[in-house]
């Protein structure tokens, strides 16, 4: 058999291979990215205080018409702002190397827990995750600790992640990060 033939049979089980492993074992991580802000179409934005002018844009009218007080659609920001997330599917391991990083610190602000989570998911994710604001992982906030990192075989990668939280544990509660 030649050789580009047997890579190629390589290369498509280890596809089939990872594709059921992340279903398997992968949960959902929502990832937070940078908001969009546009204009308010309610009123005028005032360019040099960043706030709105209280000028309406609308006709008396009009049922977000106002004429004195501030927007009733931006409250008097100027600006509407649309929070972005998107959901992936990754695998999530908490604490990888099992390092002294994850234990608990004492520091002036009281004990301090970082925790170290790592995600493998697909490569066509890598710039959602590299512009995200921060991600929801079993419902704890996290953020990118490093840049992420394509580690595979070929052509067939697997997108390496690592976030860190800084969780504060409830006083006695037995509650422990691992």
């Amino acid at each position: 058999m030649p050789r580009t033939k047997r890579l190629s049979k390589s290369k498509k089980r280890f596809k089939k291979s990872w594709d059921r492993f992340a279903h398997a074992l992968g949960r959902r991580i929502v990832v937070y990215l940078s908001d969009i802000e546009s204009e308010c179409p309610n009123c005028y934005y005032d360019k040099v205080n960043r706030t709105s002018s209280g000028v309406p844009k609308s006709s008396p009218g009009d049922p977000n018409y106002f004429a004195y007080g501030r927007c009733p659609v931006c409250h008097g920001k100027g600006v509407i702002t649309t929070s972005r997330r998107r959901c992936i599917d990754g695998v999530i391991v908490w604490n990888p190397s099992g390092d002294k990083m994850n234990a608990l610190t004492f520091t002036e602000a009281g004990y301090e827990g970082a925790t170290v989570v790592e995600i493998k998911t697909d490569p066509c994710n890598l710039d959602i995750i590299k512009n995200s604001k921060f991600v929801i992982i079993d419902s704890i906030q996290c953020k990118l600790a490093t840049p992420p990192i394509l580690r595979g075989i070929g052509e067939k990668q697997i997108l390496i992640a690592y976030f860190f939280t800084v969780n504060k544990p409830k006083k006695d509660n037995g509650e422990r990060i691992n």
